[in-house]
């Protein structure tokens, strides 16, 4: 694939045609707007078929990112576009034209593919194309009415006797108000993120450090990711101590999964600022009952900085067996001398922010 219009237009195309249309303003800012400058898609075509004068028989596409692991920022790619026109499947296609984007990727110095297959997919990345799983994605749920519960327990002929009652007293934003003191014995003031600065990138590699591996997180890409991403409306708010940024949180509300779901995004905090960290997960938890969230989503891994402020709030594992849809987690290491580090999933941060569904 080239960086080009026309590129995309066959992209769409292909993806409208099999029953999965997507949005040209998403495809522009995923694949040419990427902040890495870097593009890594491949097509096999498919001239001469009926129709226009060139079309895809099949895609496999991946999202460029900077990755920090173990204090070391490389390139990496993402997978999360693959589709195989409905006339050309059987071929093989998908892993020959896997293989090809992963040679490309690495002869320009990514160290690693990683996603989150879904359940019709996955056997192809573990079985043909050398993943090592992640599994499980950490999916965590915080139920904000009792509805989305009672319609997913088997309460039979009960469910009906159990009204829809709200799980979570909402507060009054507390944006520009001081919440509690910090450790440092400062108040934390609280600001909603317009634009992410400096302050962001140090906030990230205080969490990260020397040890985990995920996307780098700094301002450049939170700006990409948060702010710049059509079609969509993130909230994101900081707590700020003196000219630090002590923790954020990011999240929005989408009718999805036959519920309305609020998704946090992000939750960020750094070291000894939990206290900040759980008021602004307080404020996202009551923005999404005011807006009629049924329940809260986050994914997030036991030994991340935020996860006892997320359990703290509410939120707990959320079981495989009730979840809306199958995901895998899982990654590849082009790099050898990386494959012992990036297959450790107790060395990975994760959020919603690694899902390019939401």
């Amino acid at each position: 694939m080239r960086a080009e219009p026309g590129e995309l237009e066959l992209f769409a195309r292909c993806f409208a045609d099999n029953g999965s249309p997507k949005r040209a303003e998403l495809l522009a800012w995923q694949y040419l707007a990427n902040p890495t400058g870097e593009l890594f898609v491949d097509f096999a075509l498919a001239p001469g078929r009926p129709g226009p004068a060139e079309a895809l028989a099949a895609i496999y596409a991946t999202l460029p990112v900077r990755i920090r692991i173990a204090g070391n920022v490389s390139l990496a790619v993402q997978s999360v576009d693959t589709i195989t026109d409905g006339g050309f499947r059987g071929r093989g296609l998908f892993v020959k034209l896997a293989k090809a984007t992963y040679a490309r990727a690495a002869a320009a110095g990514a160290t690693l593919v990683y996603g989150f297959p879904n359940g019709h997919s996955a056997h192809g990345f573990f079985e043909r194309l050398a993943w090592t799983p992640l599994d499980p994605v950490p999916f965590l749920i915080r139920p904000l009415r009792t509805r989305y519960l009672v319609e997913r327990l088997p309460l039979g002929a009960y469910a009906r006797f159990i009204p829809d009652l709200p799980l979570f007293v909402s507060l009054d934003p507390v944006v520009g108000r001081l919440s509690r003191l910090s450790r440092l014995g400062r108040p934390n003031r609280i600001e909603r993120v317009t634009r992410f600065d400096e302050r962001a990138t140090d906030l990230w590699q205080a969490v990260a450090g020397d040890t985990l591996v995920g996307v780098e997180r700094d301002a450049r890409y939170l700006n990409w990711r948060l702010v710049d991403k059509p079609l969509e409306d993130y909230d994101n708010v900081a707590a700020l101590d003196g000219d630090r940024m002590a923790a954020f949180v990011s999240h929005c509300v989408k009718d999805k999964h036959g519920g309305r779901i609020g998704y946090l995004m992000e939750a960020l905090v750094r070291p000894g600022g939990r206290p900040a960290l759980r008021t602004l997960i307080s404020r996202a938890l009551g923005d999404m009952t005011r807006r009629g969230a049924d329940v809260a989503l986050a994914w997030c891994l036991p030994h991340a900085p935020s996860y006892g402020a997320l359990l703290q709030a509410g939120f707990v594992p959320f079981p495989v067996r009730y979840r809306p849809i199958e995901l895998h987690a899982g990654v590849r290491a082009f790099d050898a001398s990386l494959a012992g580090t990036v297959a450790a999933r107790a060395r990975w941060y994760l959020s919603y922010l690694d899902s390019d569904t939401v």
